[in-house]
Protein backbone atom coordinates (compact mmCIF):
# COMPACT_ATOMS: atom_id res chain seq x y z
CA UNK A 1 0.00 0.00 0.00
CA UNK A 2 1.53 3.36 -1.04
CA UNK A 3 2.53 5.40 1.83
CA UNK A 4 0.66 9.17 1.84
CA UNK A 5 1.85 11.41 5.05
CA UNK A 6 0.90 15.08 5.62
CA UNK A 7 2.36 18.13 7.59
CA UNK A 8 5.63 18.91 9.66
CA UNK A 9 6.19 20.39 12.60
CA UNK A 10 7.19 24.05 11.97
CA UNK A 11 9.32 24.90 15.02
CA UNK A 12 12.53 24.05 13.79
CA UNK A 13 12.31 25.65 10.35
CA UNK A 14 11.51 28.95 12.44
CA UNK A 15 14.50 28.68 14.39
CA UNK A 16 16.98 27.73 11.40
CA UNK A 17 15.07 30.66 9.07
CA UNK A 18 15.48 32.98 11.68
CA UNK A 19 18.00 35.53 9.52
CA UNK A 20 14.68 35.56 7.23
CA UNK A 21 12.71 37.61 9.68
CA UNK A 22 15.97 39.95 10.83
CA UNK A 23 18.18 40.14 7.51
CA UNK A 24 15.42 40.89 5.14
CA UNK A 25 16.46 43.60 3.47
CA UNK A 26 19.97 42.11 2.81
CA UNK A 27 17.92 38.92 0.95
CA UNK A 28 15.90 41.10 -0.95
CA UNK A 29 19.08 43.20 -2.40
CA UNK A 30 20.17 39.84 -3.04
CA UNK A 31 17.44 38.52 -4.42
CA UNK A 32 17.04 41.79 -6.88
CA UNK A 33 20.58 41.61 -7.77
CA UNK A 34 19.72 37.42 -9.14
CA UNK A 35 16.18 38.54 -10.72
CA UNK A 36 18.33 41.41 -12.67
CA UNK A 37 20.45 38.83 -14.15
CA UNK A 38 17.51 36.22 -15.08
CA UNK A 39 16.02 39.06 -16.90
CA UNK A 40 18.84 39.36 -19.09
CA UNK A 41 18.29 35.69 -20.18
CA UNK A 42 16.76 34.89 -23.24
CA UNK A 43 13.08 33.90 -23.73
CA UNK A 44 12.13 30.62 -22.14
CA UNK A 45 10.02 28.78 -25.33
CA UNK A 46 9.20 25.10 -24.06
CA UNK A 47 8.03 24.20 -20.27
CA UNK A 48 10.41 22.97 -18.18
CA UNK A 49 8.76 20.33 -17.11
CA UNK A 50 7.26 18.51 -20.02
CA UNK A 51 8.84 20.02 -22.75
CA UNK A 52 5.77 21.50 -24.68
CA UNK A 53 5.60 25.35 -25.98
CA UNK A 54 4.94 27.83 -23.54
CA UNK A 55 1.74 30.09 -24.63
CA UNK A 56 3.10 33.89 -25.66
CA UNK A 57 1.04 35.74 -22.46
CA UNK A 58 1.72 35.41 -19.66
CA UNK A 59 -0.02 35.12 -15.72
CA UNK A 60 1.51 37.52 -13.64
CA UNK A 61 4.62 39.72 -13.48
CA UNK A 62 6.84 39.17 -9.79
CA UNK A 63 9.54 41.58 -9.35
CA UNK A 64 9.26 42.54 -13.09
CA UNK A 65 9.60 38.73 -13.99
CA UNK A 66 6.34 37.18 -16.13
CA UNK A 67 5.81 34.15 -15.35
CA UNK A 68 3.38 31.58 -17.45
CA UNK A 69 1.35 28.62 -16.33
CA UNK A 70 1.79 25.49 -18.63
CA UNK A 71 -1.46 24.68 -20.85
CA UNK A 72 -0.48 21.13 -20.74
CA UNK A 73 1.37 20.63 -17.58
CA UNK A 74 0.09 23.25 -14.89
CA UNK A 75 3.61 23.87 -14.46
CA UNK A 76 4.64 27.57 -13.31
CA UNK A 77 7.39 28.45 -15.72
CA UNK A 78 9.41 31.72 -15.82
CA UNK A 79 9.84 33.79 -18.96
CA UNK A 80 13.44 33.00 -19.20
CA UNK A 81 15.80 30.47 -19.75
CA UNK A 82 18.53 28.79 -16.78
CA UNK A 83 21.26 29.57 -18.73
CA UNK A 84 25.49 28.61 -18.39
CA UNK A 85 25.64 32.46 -17.11
CA UNK A 86 22.47 32.04 -14.74
CA UNK A 87 23.55 29.59 -13.06
CA UNK A 88 26.84 30.20 -12.85
CA UNK A 89 25.96 33.25 -11.09
CA UNK A 90 23.46 31.67 -8.82
CA UNK A 91 25.21 28.37 -8.36
CA UNK A 92 29.09 28.44 -8.75
CA UNK A 93 30.26 31.81 -8.55
CA UNK A 94 33.27 31.89 -5.96
CA UNK A 95 33.57 28.09 -5.87
CA UNK A 96 30.00 27.92 -4.68
CA UNK A 97 31.09 30.29 -1.25
CA UNK A 98 28.27 32.74 -1.63
CA UNK A 99 25.40 30.42 -2.40
CA UNK A 100 26.46 27.85 0.20
CA UNK A 101 26.00 30.72 2.94
CA UNK A 102 22.22 29.97 2.86
CA UNK A 103 23.24 26.66 4.10
CA UNK A 104 26.16 26.97 6.34
CA UNK A 105 25.92 26.16 9.73
CA UNK A 106 28.05 27.85 12.26
CA UNK A 107 29.86 25.01 14.20
CA UNK A 108 29.56 20.93 14.43
CA UNK A 109 26.64 21.36 16.75
CA UNK A 110 24.61 23.98 14.61
CA UNK A 111 25.13 21.46 11.75
CA UNK A 112 24.32 18.60 13.71
CA UNK A 113 21.11 20.46 14.69
CA UNK A 114 20.16 20.59 11.32
CA UNK A 115 20.68 16.85 10.65
CA UNK A 116 18.60 16.16 13.39
CA UNK A 117 15.48 18.61 12.85
CA UNK A 118 15.22 19.19 8.72
CA UNK A 119 17.27 15.82 7.37
CA UNK A 120 16.60 13.08 9.35
CA UNK A 121 12.89 13.25 9.08
CA UNK A 122 13.64 13.26 5.57
CA UNK A 123 16.17 10.25 5.82
CA UNK A 124 13.53 8.36 7.59
CA UNK A 125 10.71 8.64 5.68
CA UNK A 126 12.68 7.05 2.79
CA UNK A 127 13.89 4.52 4.82
CA UNK A 128 10.21 3.37 6.03
CA UNK A 129 9.18 3.95 2.16
CA UNK A 130 11.30 1.27 1.10
CA UNK A 131 10.47 -0.90 4.00
CA UNK A 132 7.27 -0.69 2.76
CA UNK A 133 8.05 -1.35 -0.64
CA UNK A 134 9.55 -4.89 0.72
CA UNK A 135 13.19 -3.99 -0.17
CA UNK A 136 16.08 -3.67 2.29
CA UNK A 137 17.82 -0.34 3.13
CA UNK A 138 20.80 -2.18 4.14
CA UNK A 139 21.08 -3.37 0.70
CA UNK A 140 21.54 -0.67 -1.54
CA UNK A 141 23.48 2.24 -2.52
CA UNK A 142 23.03 5.99 -2.20
CA UNK A 143 23.75 8.61 -4.25
CA UNK A 144 22.20 11.94 -2.97
CA UNK A 145 22.55 14.72 -6.14
CA UNK A 146 22.80 18.56 -5.36
CA UNK A 147 24.18 17.56 -2.10
CA UNK A 148 25.48 20.55 -0.70
CA UNK A 149 27.37 20.58 2.54
CA UNK A 150 25.75 16.99 3.26
CA UNK A 151 22.70 17.13 5.53
CA UNK A 152 21.01 14.68 4.17
CA UNK A 153 24.34 12.26 3.46
CA UNK A 154 24.92 13.17 7.35
CA UNK A 155 21.07 11.53 7.83
CA UNK A 156 21.39 9.03 6.39
CA UNK A 157 24.72 8.24 7.86
CA UNK A 158 23.45 8.59 10.69
CA UNK A 159 20.40 5.67 10.41
CA UNK A 160 22.78 3.35 9.91
CA UNK A 161 23.12 3.07 5.96
CA UNK A 162 26.54 2.66 4.20
CA UNK A 163 26.98 2.74 1.23
CA UNK A 164 26.27 6.14 1.04
CA UNK A 165 27.62 9.27 -1.27
CA UNK A 166 26.51 12.79 -2.79
CA UNK A 167 27.69 15.00 -5.45
CA UNK A 168 27.70 18.40 -5.66
CA UNK A 169 28.92 21.60 -8.33
CA UNK A 170 30.26 23.74 -4.91
CA UNK A 171 33.66 22.87 -4.27
CA UNK A 172 33.15 25.04 -1.28
CA UNK A 173 30.20 23.19 0.12
CA UNK A 174 31.93 19.89 -0.69
CA UNK A 175 35.08 20.75 1.19
CA UNK A 176 32.93 22.23 4.03
CA UNK A 177 30.96 19.28 4.23
CA UNK A 178 33.56 16.79 4.20
CA UNK A 179 35.52 18.65 6.73
CA UNK A 180 32.83 19.43 9.35
CA UNK A 181 31.37 15.38 9.01
CA UNK A 182 35.15 13.99 8.89
CA UNK A 183 34.46 11.69 6.09
CA UNK A 184 34.70 12.08 2.28
CA UNK A 185 30.81 11.41 1.84
CA UNK A 186 30.48 14.08 -1.09
CA UNK A 187 32.29 14.73 -4.45
CA UNK A 188 32.35 17.36 -6.66
CA UNK A 189 30.77 17.68 -10.45
CA UNK A 190 30.56 20.16 -13.24
CA UNK A 191 27.50 22.13 -13.67
CA UNK A 192 27.19 20.58 -17.52
CA UNK A 193 27.90 16.89 -16.15
CA UNK A 194 24.71 15.89 -14.29
CA UNK A 195 22.90 13.98 -17.00
CA UNK A 196 26.10 12.24 -17.80
CA UNK A 197 26.33 11.22 -14.12
CA UNK A 198 23.32 9.62 -14.15
CA UNK A 199 24.13 7.69 -17.41
CA UNK A 200 26.59 6.21 -15.27
CA UNK A 201 25.37 5.98 -12.01
CA UNK A 202 25.32 2.82 -10.53
CA UNK A 203 23.23 3.73 -7.07
CA UNK A 204 19.99 1.94 -6.23
CA UNK A 205 18.58 5.22 -5.26
CA UNK A 206 19.33 8.60 -6.26
CA UNK A 207 18.33 11.27 -4.06
CA UNK A 208 17.29 15.35 -5.25
CA UNK A 209 16.42 16.96 -2.27
CA UNK A 210 15.26 19.95 -3.59
CA UNK A 211 17.93 20.14 -6.39
CA UNK A 212 15.48 19.05 -9.42
CA UNK A 213 13.97 23.02 -9.49
CA UNK A 214 17.73 24.10 -9.55
CA UNK A 215 18.64 21.83 -12.44
CA UNK A 216 19.32 23.48 -16.07
CA UNK A 217 17.55 20.16 -17.71
CA UNK A 218 15.27 18.44 -14.96
CA UNK A 219 13.42 16.74 -17.92
CA UNK A 220 16.70 15.00 -18.99
CA UNK A 221 18.12 13.72 -15.77
CA UNK A 222 14.45 12.16 -15.36
CA UNK A 223 15.17 10.67 -18.63
CA UNK A 224 18.54 9.34 -17.95
CA UNK A 225 17.17 8.19 -14.73
CA UNK A 226 14.36 6.42 -16.59
CA UNK A 227 17.03 4.60 -18.91
CA UNK A 228 19.33 3.58 -16.12
CA UNK A 229 18.23 0.21 -14.91
CA UNK A 230 20.93 -0.02 -11.63
CA UNK A 231 18.94 2.80 -10.67
CA UNK A 232 15.42 1.21 -8.78
CA UNK A 233 13.99 4.08 -7.20
CA UNK A 234 14.73 8.23 -6.76
CA UNK A 235 13.50 10.28 -4.16
CA UNK A 236 12.53 13.51 -4.98
CA UNK A 237 11.74 16.39 -2.63
CA UNK A 238 10.33 20.02 -4.94
CA UNK A 239 8.76 23.38 -4.38
CA UNK A 240 5.25 24.03 -5.93
CA UNK A 241 2.90 26.76 -6.83
CA UNK A 242 1.76 27.23 -3.26
CA UNK A 243 -0.50 29.84 -1.52
CA UNK A 244 3.48 31.73 -0.14
CA UNK A 245 3.72 32.36 -4.03
CA UNK A 246 0.82 34.73 -4.04
CA UNK A 247 2.06 36.18 -0.97
CA UNK A 248 4.93 37.13 -2.64
CA UNK A 249 2.72 38.88 -5.48
CA UNK A 250 1.48 41.21 -3.15
CA UNK A 251 4.43 42.11 -0.52
CA UNK A 252 7.76 43.16 -2.95
CA UNK A 253 9.31 44.32 0.60
CA UNK A 254 9.87 41.21 1.45
CA UNK A 255 12.20 38.32 0.69
CA UNK A 256 10.60 35.80 -1.54
CA UNK A 257 11.35 32.37 -0.44
CA UNK A 258 9.50 30.20 -2.58
CA UNK A 259 9.79 31.62 -6.04
CA UNK A 260 12.91 33.66 -6.85
CA UNK A 261 16.91 33.50 -7.13
CA UNK A 262 17.34 29.87 -8.19
CA UNK A 263 13.57 28.78 -8.53
CA UNK A 264 13.16 30.26 -11.80
CA UNK A 265 9.64 27.68 -12.10
CA UNK A 266 7.63 25.51 -9.71
CA UNK A 267 6.17 22.19 -9.86
CA UNK A 268 2.50 21.58 -9.28
CA UNK A 269 0.44 18.20 -7.97
CA UNK A 270 -0.80 17.70 -11.79
CA UNK A 271 2.81 18.88 -13.28
CA UNK A 272 4.48 16.37 -10.61
CA UNK A 273 1.43 13.65 -12.08
CA UNK A 274 2.44 14.06 -16.03
CA UNK A 275 5.84 13.76 -15.60
CA UNK A 276 5.35 10.65 -13.53
CA UNK A 277 2.94 9.16 -15.88
CA UNK A 278 5.41 10.06 -19.11
CA UNK A 279 8.37 8.53 -17.70
CA UNK A 280 6.11 5.15 -16.09
CA UNK A 281 7.50 5.64 -12.66
CA UNK A 282 5.09 4.24 -9.98
CA UNK A 283 4.43 5.99 -6.46
CA UNK A 284 5.85 4.52 -3.70
CA UNK A 285 5.10 7.18 -0.99
CA UNK A 286 4.55 10.85 -0.82
CA UNK A 287 4.78 13.44 2.14
CA UNK A 288 3.04 16.74 1.47
CA UNK A 289 3.80 19.41 4.42
CA UNK A 290 4.68 23.05 3.29
CA UNK A 291 6.19 26.80 5.21
CA UNK A 292 3.30 28.49 3.78
CA UNK A 293 2.04 29.75 7.63
CA UNK A 294 5.54 30.62 8.43
CA UNK A 295 5.59 32.63 5.33
CA UNK A 296 2.11 34.32 5.70
CA UNK A 297 3.39 35.44 9.25
CA UNK A 298 6.91 36.25 8.38
CA UNK A 299 5.26 38.72 5.84
CA UNK A 300 2.99 40.30 8.49
CA UNK A 301 5.97 39.91 10.91
CA UNK A 302 7.87 42.25 8.88
CA UNK A 303 5.17 44.64 7.13
CA UNK A 304 4.67 45.23 11.32
CA UNK A 305 8.23 46.25 11.86
CA UNK A 306 8.38 47.94 8.51
CA UNK A 307 4.95 50.33 9.21
CA UNK A 308 6.82 50.87 12.94
CA UNK A 309 4.08 48.96 15.02
CA UNK A 310 5.02 48.99 18.53
CA UNK A 311 6.33 45.85 20.34
CA UNK A 312 3.41 45.12 22.52
CA UNK A 313 1.49 44.76 19.07
CA UNK A 314 4.39 42.70 17.29
CA UNK A 315 3.82 40.57 20.98
CA UNK A 316 0.47 40.19 20.17
CA UNK A 317 0.47 39.33 16.97
CA UNK A 318 3.13 36.52 17.56
CA UNK A 319 1.36 34.97 20.28
CA UNK A 320 -2.19 34.70 18.42
CA UNK A 321 -1.14 33.36 15.31
CA UNK A 322 2.12 30.67 16.61
CA UNK A 323 -0.83 28.08 18.03
CA UNK A 324 -2.25 28.48 14.94
CA UNK A 325 0.40 27.63 12.20
CA UNK A 326 0.92 24.32 12.16
CA UNK A 327 -3.09 23.61 12.18
CA UNK A 328 -3.64 25.77 9.35
CA UNK A 329 -0.76 24.38 7.23
CA UNK A 330 -1.70 20.60 8.11
CA UNK A 331 -4.93 21.59 6.29
CA UNK A 332 -3.67 23.11 2.86
CA UNK A 333 -0.95 20.13 3.06
CA UNK A 334 -4.10 17.76 2.88
CA UNK A 335 -5.41 19.16 0.39
CA UNK A 336 -2.40 19.06 -1.92
CA UNK A 337 -1.23 22.55 -2.26
CA UNK A 338 1.48 22.67 0.55
CA UNK A 339 4.59 24.46 -0.31
CA UNK A 340 6.63 20.91 -1.04
CA UNK A 341 6.37 17.18 -1.25
CA UNK A 342 8.15 14.51 -1.15
CA UNK A 343 8.34 11.53 -3.33
CA UNK A 344 9.44 8.64 -3.84
CA UNK A 345 9.00 6.68 -7.31
CA UNK A 346 10.04 3.62 -8.31
CA UNK A 347 11.66 3.14 -11.67
CA UNK A 348 9.85 0.18 -13.09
Amino acid sequence: MKIKQYGKPSASVIKQKQSFFGNNDKYVKEQKKMSSIYLQQPIRLCCKNCGKPLKIEHDFIKNNIEYKVCDVCTHLNGAHDDTNEFCNAVYTGDEGEDYAQNYKSSDIKDFNYRISSIYMPKAEFLYSSLMNDNADPHNMRYLDVGAGSGYFVGALNKIGLKNISGTEVSKYQVEYGNGIMGENFLSTHELDNTNRLLQECDADVVSFIGVLEHLQDPRGAIEHIKKNSKIKYVYISVPLFSLSVFLEMLSPGVFHRQLSGGHTHLYTKESLQHLINEFRFDVVSEWWFGTDMVDLYRHIFIDMKKHQCSQKLIDLFQDMISPMIDPMQLEIDKQHYSSEVHLLLRNG
